[in-house]
């Protein structure tokens, strides 16, 4: 199994989007300047973001859908086109989702092989969140469950 089989086997029950297709991908990268990071690539060709339990997208949409927020275009966009937001982070950075208290989950350029954790009220500062989202995601998900009194598997 491929990491984005393995995000659907813990988030199971969970909906997640219909698969992207190249050519959004394509549109995606270049209204962002960049090209997504493989990892992402790879799970926006399998689904468009899901919810986890929270209700918050731990995985933006790559484009906006709906009211539940902003996709992750609008998002990155968002952050490297206003001042208020330290421009030397959030130009090197590729925000992808939250877990819906405010702090979002992002690949940094010069972090790779990471996933950082970032809260705008932090400024420049970040910290290693996990390896990579699913680990991520798993945390996250873990604590919720043990919250709620589920098991987690």
């Amino acid at each position: 199994m491929g990491l984005p089989d393995d995000v659907r086997a813990c988030f199971a029950g969970f909906a997640f989007g219909p698969p992207c297709s190249e050519s959004e991908i394509r549109r995606a990268e270049s209204e962002l300047g960049e090209t997504l990071p493989p990892v992402l690539r790879a799970m926006y060709l399998a689904f468009d973001g899901f919810e986890g339990p929270t209700g918050a997208a731990f995985f933006c949409p790559l484009f906006a859908h709906d009211e539940h927020g902003p996709g992750l275009v609008d998002m990155n966009l968002f952050y490297r086109g206003d001042d208020l937001f330290p421009q030397g982070l959030v130009s090197q950075c590729l925000f992808f989702g939250d877990g819906g208290g405010g702090p979002h989950w992002g690949i940094k350029q010069d972090v790779p092989g990471k996933v950082i954790h970032w809260v705008a009220s932090w400024g420049s500062e970040f910290q290693v969140a996990g390896a990579d989202p699913l680990e991520v995601w798993a945390n996250e998900k873990r604590m919720y469950d043990e919250l709620n009194g589920q098991e987690y598997a």
